[in-house]
């Protein structure tokens, strides 16, 4: 049922409420705004101890491995693709899987020349070390080089720019992935963070409350190619995504307050 106010004084006052109750809906607790905000900025000392960043090769990534010479020739042999220096083909996804070499469901990559090897659980440096070692057998003053092609994340929810994001090096931390989408909304919540994660035996999940140092120290913190993050909305999205509704309802009752105003000064 409507409030009927019984004087212009009562309607006034019952207009001022509806005011404070509509700012008050549609503003957010800064408390909810700032990242690691118990996070000790002052004392320069502190170290907050991370899991390993070192990212272990698993079954399906894909890598890029290039053992170069001084011969060209020679050079294009141990390759999946011609190679002239550190040019190649490598300009889409498509390129990627075409040229990489894909860990099969055994954990090898097979490599012209130097054939079948054992890479999954490896990091990106003892698989360049393998590699040389094998290479070295075969080749004088040979170079090798292995990356990782296939470090993408999706980023969903409350930001700015949601997708799917390619990283070019072997470690990307959550702060950077919500960066590379353009930061999160103001209608998300950064203490309600959801990562989902692939791992052997399925799927796995981690809250992350990004107000709180404890994310320094999260097995989250840094992220593994085909990672998801949810920015889920705020308790406060409800009121804020009618902001036109809310502008039109403010704009009527100040116009009828003025009018109000000026007949009673009549």
């Amino acid at each position: 049922m409507l409030y009927k106010p019984h004087n212009k004084s009562a309607f006034i006052k019952f207009a001022g409420l509806i005011f404070i109750i509509l700012g008050a809906a549609s503003c957010q607790s800064p408390g909810k705004m700032v990242y690691l905000k118990n996070a000790s900025f002052q004392d320069t000392t502190m170290v907050y101890h991370q899991p390993d960043k070192n990212y272990l090769i698993s079954i399906n990534d894909i890598l890029y491995v290039r053992i170069l010479t001084g011969n060209p020739e020679i050079s294009a042999l141990y390759n999946n693709a011609p190679t002239s220096g550190f040019s190649t083909s490598m300009n889409s996804e498509a390129d990627q899987y075409i040229n990489g070499f894909t860990v099969n469901k055994d954990g090898h990559i097979k490599l012209p020349v130097l054939g079948h090897l054992m890479v999954e659980g490896l990091t990106l440096q003892e698989i360049e070390k393998q590699i040389q070692n094998k290479a070295d057998e075969y080749l004088i003053d040979a170079t090798v080089i292995v990356r990782l092609l296939n470090f993408k994340v999706t980023v969903l929810g409350e930001v700015s720019r949601p997708g799917v994001y390619s990283h070019y090096n072997d470690n990307l931390t959550i702060l950077e992935a919500i960066g590379k989408a353009g930061d999160i909304t103001d209608l998300g919540d950064k203490r309600n963070i959801m990562v989902v994660r692939t791992v052997p035996e399925g799927r796995t999940t981690f809250e992350i409350d990004l107000t709180q140092k404890d994310l320094l120290t999260s097995p989250a913190f840094f992220l593994k190619p085909n990672d998801v993050i949810y920015v889920r909305p705020s308790g406060s999205k409800a009121f804020q995504i009618n902001l036109p509704t809310m502008s039109m309802i403010l704009s009527s009752v100040t116009t009828i307050i003025v009018l109000l105003q000026y007949f009673d000064n009549q």
